[in-house]
């Protein structure tokens, strides 16, 4: 990996790497205290590496960042060399805040908190490019996740690049509706890096610069609450306008990162119409967020979303808007009938019953307890189990018991 000596220091400073330490790396406040202060003296930050660091820092003051954990960082060197050598053999990159690649917005934005260094794979000279955040819930209903692919292929019919968090529900949907348009998405992902780039299912995606992921947190890091909290403002601040197709109200990562950026206000928020009153896109709407027309996304023009204003006149004269059918049909899921043991049968829909299960699979189980779980037949169960491995979105039964549990989150699961 060809790193210049600066980002080489960056790296040593404020990584985080396997096996922690006593040391704690630099937080991106104190790398800007330091790197101003290298700055005003009239250095660089690969001149720490050359004779004594403390000849050099003897008159630098700082009461959270001291020769006594910046000496034991800087004297990474030879494990902060092994992993990029890995990492570049997985096709990974490293940029710092001076590299030419790193992405402007987000450090317009972020200023001083911004990360000092991001791990990627893909093209990264697309971080730059003109980007929608699109955001949402997990388990989005069937009508949001149709709403979120068509938004998402609108975009990218207009040239612009859809942002999100990667994970399954209506990430993936505006991801993939992106990629339908022949669009290009950036995929923020708060799990291991290193796993989801050399994935099968990703792989060709970014050798084809239809992906780009982009993550702040060390490449072989687990998934973890904070971190899938933190890279909310990463999401926001790559792009120039946010569409949050469904949010609870109160929690959950779509509402917190909402609310940070209509109190920061980093970009228009825009909020998909949704008609129960109890919704939390209702409640963003009371905190500042805009309402889009319960129109089709096609009709939406990116630009005037970033404008936070529209005046698109497809959206108000009642006419219908010209739409641009995707590459690939979206098909509404059948109804299927379940037959309870009481021989009652009662319709559902295939979305909501598979929906159901990935719910109750929060805590693994065989097939024959969700079946008593959920009241359904084992038959019905098999099913829709069947149908959910196919879409990687639960692992295929393991261990005695044959238990099945949900399958990592991905980008087009």
């Amino acid at each position: 990996m060809d790193l210049r000596p600066d980002d080489h220091v960056t790296l040593l400073l404020t990584a985080h790497l396997p096996g922690g330490g006593s040391v704690h790396p630099l937080a991106p406040g104190e790398w800007s205290r330091l790197a101003a202060w290298l700055s005003a003296q009239g250095m660089k930050a690969s001149d720490l590496l050359v004779g004594d660091p403390k000849h050099t820092l003897a008159t630098f003051q700082d009461k959270a960042v001291t020769l006594e954990r910046l000496l034991p960082l800087l004297d990474r060197g030879f494990q902060v060399g092994l992993l990029l050598e890995k990492w570049q053999r997985a096709g990974l990159w490293v940029i710092t805040r001076s590299s030419a690649d790193y992405p402007k917005l987000l450090h317009e934005r972020l200023g001083d908190q911004s990360p000092p260094i991001f791990y990627g794979a893909g093209d990264r000279k697309k971080l730059d490019t003109k980007a929608l955040a699109v955001i949402g819930s997990r388990n989005a209903a069937e009508d949001d996740l149709h709403f979120a692919r068509q938004l998402g292929h609108s975009a990218a019919q207009q040239g612009w690049t859809i942002v999100s968090g990667g994970a399954r529900g209506v990430d993936e949907a505006s991801m993939r509706g992106a990629i339908e348009a022949n669009g290009t998405v950036i995929g923020v992902v708060a799990d291991s890096l290193l796993k989801t780039a050399t994935s099968h299912k990703y792989r060709d995606a970014i050798q084809r610069s239809d992906i780009v992921l982009l993550c702040p947190f060390h490449p072989e890091s687990g998934f973890s609450g904070p971190n899938a909290m933190s890279r909310n403002k990463h999401v926001y601040c790559l792009s120039r306008a946010a569409v949050v197709v469904c949010s609870d109200t109160g929690k959950g990562g779509t509402w917190a990162g909402a609310t940070e950026d209509l109190k920061k206000k980093w970009v228009p928020v825009w909020v998909k119409h949704q008609a129960d009153a109890r919704s939390g896109n209702r409640a963003l709407v009371e905190r500042g967020a805009l309402v889009l027309p319960d129109a089709d996304p096609h009709a939406l023009r990116m630009e005037e979303l970033e404008r936070g204003s529209l005046t698109s006149h497809e959206l108000f004269t009642g006419q219908p808007a010209e739409v641009h059918e995707p590459s690939v049909a979206y098909e509404k899921p059948k109804r299927a009938a379940t037959v309870k043991s009481n021989g009652i049968v009662t319709v559902h829909s295939e979305t909501d019953d598979m929906e159901a299960v990935l719910k109750a699979l929060t805590t693994p189980m065989t097939d024959k307890a969700l079946a008593k779980h959920l009241g359904m037949t084992t038959e019905r169960i098999d099913k829709l189990l069947e149908n959910l491995i196919h879409l990687h979105k639960v692992e295929p039964p393991v261990g005695r018991k044959k238990s099945y549990k949900l399958a990592a989150p991905d980008l087009f699961s």
